[in-house]
């Protein structure tokens, strides 16, 4: 440590110079050249905020436009699929009325050659009787006139009563003819409605959408579902649960499932209280049902919707 206070004697010359080194620069400064800071022109944290608001607005009204144009094309294409069932179904019918016009035909034909065969035995009869009676005349006209009367009673009375057989089995013959062509039409139109709505459920996309939309508006209690659909129609509805949930106010959250017993189209709606089943094979049952039952034909063979439709 150097020494801060030297008694007398202590501090001598020296010859030798000695350089203390200075605790500043005394060194001359060079002029350095300050470059000026560009002024920033560029925008504003306020010109970005109001440029993102009207992208964001661009952007909503783009996608309000393309939803616009998608409920537009979906509505073509069921308006397309709806004609082209309603031309199936009016050729269907007018082969319908062709089947029941030549099925009244036969009957009329059949009721003609019934009345011809009927005047004819009548005809017969009369004229047996007139010849009965001619003969008990030459026989004698007391013993004749009772015996004739008699024997041509019997024979017209048996003539008439053979009348009435064939009356009564045309007649027979006729409702059972009627009664076919009248089951053969409700089966006509029952296979025409399974084969249009099984083109429609297999060729729409459309079909399972607003399907599973109908089946899930009839969830009555608010909470989560599982939406069992074809394998085809999983990637469909998986991509638009979050519309389902938009349409159905009571639906908070959708789990889709696969089910190989859920036909294309359709799908089982399953709750914590029950199940909605709107498979296209149960809403063609229920159509079916409601055909027979304002139809006066009751022995109609039931089939399986879909498969008989192929």
């Amino acid at each position: 440590m150097a020494k801060a206070v030297f008694r007398p004697g202590e501090a001598k010359n020296i010859e030798e110079k000695v350089m203390l080194p200075l605790y500043k620069d005394y060194s001359p400064i060079e002029d350095v050249e300050v470059q000026e800071e560009e002024e920033y022109t560029g925008p504003t944290a306020e010109d970005l905020r109001r440029e993102a608001e009207e992208y964001k607005a661009q952007f909503e009204v783009e996608k309000q436009q393309m939803k616009a144009d998608a409920q537009k094309e979906a509505e073509r294409i069921i308006k397309a699929a709806e004609d082209t069932a309603f031309a199936e179904v009016k050729r269907q019918t007018d082969q319908a009325a062709v089947i029941k016009a030549d099925a009244e035909n036969d009957a009329a034909a059949i009721i003609e050659k019934a009345k011809a065969e009927a005047a004819q035995i009548v005809a017969e009869a009369q004229a047996q009787h007139d010849k009965l009676v001619s003969d008990a005349r030459s026989e004698g006209f007391e013993q004749g006139s009772a015996e004739g009367y008699e024997k041509g009673k019997a024979e017209v009375e048996r003539l008439i009563e053979r009348m009435h057989k064939v009356l009564e089995a045309v007649m027979q013959r006729r409702e059972e003819i009627l009664q076919d062509t009248e089951s053969q039409i409700v089966e006509l139109v029952i296979l025409m409605a399974r084969k249009v709505i099984k083109i429609l459920s297999e060729n729409q996309k459309n079909v399972i959408m607003a399907n599973t939309v109908a089946a899930l508006r009839k969830v009555k209690t608010r909470g989560n579902v599982t939406l069992r659909v074809n394998i085809e129609d999983v990637k469909l509805t998986t991509q638009h649960a979050d519309e389902f949930i938009q349409h159905v106010e009571n639906v908070q959250g959708i789990t889709v499932q696969e089910d190989s017993a859920v036909e294309k189209g359709g799908c089982i709606v399953e709750t914590d209280f029950g199940a909605i089943d709107a498979r296209i094979s149960s809403q063609l049952t229920e159509l079916e049902n409601k055909i027979l039952e304002v139809s006066p034909v009751k022995n109609i063979k039931r089939q399986d919707p879909l498969t008989s439709a192929e």
